[in-house]
């Protein structure tokens, strides 16, 4: 994992606080930070110091001096949040680092973060687990441009002047240079805490839809922007099962509002998914490894398109429409969605909602079994071979690895090139 160093080159916090106690010893209560620190070449870190490698377990007295000093003058120097946070978001996005982004999708979270991180100052051994939770996920965003702390901690020192007016001073500004410095140490020790993890996302479950016994869809915000393309699946954690991981489709492409719609079903003997399903709620904190998956609609290709989708596996296909939609792709496309009863097409109505975006697309529902009416009853793949004649488009299954491999070989039975089927299934993960 990458690793992110301290900003801002001279003044490194850890140097200032060594400077800051040689003072004390000496019976200097006031630090002369115009002069420049000196580090004791052989003296090892005091234990449970921020000038750990690792993470701090508390501040020593001299520590807690210094930071509490400084939090005293961030305290007087904060100004208007709410005005800094607005600043922040309204940030073109070309000239975003990752978080303004974060800034800009939840301003008011973004502010009682900052009022959060200045109260809590003073208690190292507090911040570095919760800036800890935010690291791999920004060591992903960020990977080798570190630059971006840099400029977005000159920008939220900026933004702070601007709302403070004729009242900011050179030692307000010194103040927010010395404290984004300890913040940015303070996150590297927090990396440490999942050094070698796969880097993960950590969010907030704000809606949780209970659609079937065994379906809910839920809707994710995440603290950080989430990367992903329509048709990928988003590997989710149950915080009520550490370490279950669970590979689960994403419903819509990536929005303005960066709020995530994942579908989640519940699978026979798994208790993650269970309990996602039945156990979740609205404010859940939740994680998600990185989006995965090349389920994609091949662009710019003459002919129709077939798509057939399994239950569950039809999530991705809305994504794609929206995105066929989107770039003004008119071909026509034909969508068998096959349930096991009626009761199960718990997404009909989004479904069609998502294909009225496309100019020529059709959605055909499939029930295999009890009443039917007024959809299609029987089997998906008969329905399907039934249906028309298939040979001139490109197909698209999507479902379980049995499903697919029965779709696909009814249809080349019938003449459709092996090389215009595409398949995609959602591979399990291995439950601990």
């Amino acid at each position: 994992m990458t690793q992110v160093g301290p900003v801002g080159g001279n003044g490194e916090p850890l140097t200032v606080l060594w400077s800051w106690r040689q003072r004390l010893d000496k019976g200097d209560e006031k630090p002369k930070t115009n002069q420049p620190p000196q580090r004791p070449p052989k003296t090892p870190a005091p234990k449970d110091s921020v000038a750990q490698g690792g993470p701090v377990d508390g501040p020593k007295q001299g520590d807690q001096g210094y930071l509490a000093q400084l939090q005293s003058r961030l305290r007087d120097a904060i100004g208007d949040v709410h005005g800094a946070m607005r600043i922040l978001s309204a940030v073109p996005p070309e000239k975003r680092t990752v978080l303004h982004t974060a800034v800009a999708e939840d301003p008011s979270a973004a502010e009682r973060g900052l009022v959060w991180l200045i109260e809590h100052f003073d208690q190292p051994s507090t911040v570095v687990p919760a800036l800890g939770r935010l690291a791999p996920a920004l060591d992903a965003l960020i990977g080798t441009r570190a630059r971006q702390l840099d400029l977005f901690g000159d920008a939220l020192s900026e933004a702070m002047r601007a709302v403070r007016g004729e009242r900011w001073t050179d030692e307000d500004a010194g103040a927010w240079r010395d404290a984004w410095r300890f913040a940015v140490g303070w996150l590297r020790q927090g990396a440490q805490l999942h050094h070698g993890e796969t880097p993960y996302w950590t969010g907030t479950i704000v809606a949780h839809d209970r659609r079937r016994d065994d379906v809910a869809v839920l809707t994710v915000l995440t603290d950080l922007p989430y990367p992903f393309r329509a048709g990928q699946r988003a590997i989710v954690e149950c915080h009520e099962v550490p370490g279950a991981w669970r590979a689960c489709w994403i419903g819509d492409p990536p929005a303005e509002d960066h709020h995530i719609e994942i579908h989640v079903q519940a699978l026979p003997g798994d208790r993650a998914t269970g309990a996602l399903v039945r156990d979740g709620g609205v404010g859940d904190p939740i994680r998600l490894h990185r989006a995965e998956g090349d389920f994609k609609i091949e662009p710019g290709r003459a002919g129709a398109v077939l798509i057939v989708a399994e239950d569950v596996h039809v999530t991705p296909v809305k994504a794609l429409l929206s995105e066929l939609a989107a770039h003004d792709d008119d071909r026509v496309v034909h969508l068998f969605w096959g349930v096991s009863t009626r009761d199960d097409l718990y997404d009909l109505e989004s479904l069609r909602e998502h294909a009225s975006r496309c100019a020529h697309a059709f959605v055909h529902a499939v029930v295999a079994r009890g009443p039917a009416h007024p959809y299609e009853s029987g089997s998906l793949p008969q329905v399907v071979v039934d249906f028309g004649e298939w040979t001139s488009h490109d197909v698209y299954l999507s479902g379980s690895p049995l499903a697919v491999g029965v779709m696909r070989n009814m249809l080349m039975q019938r003449n459709v090139d092996p090389r215009r089927i595409h398949t995609v299934t959602l591979e399990p993960i291995s439950a601990p």
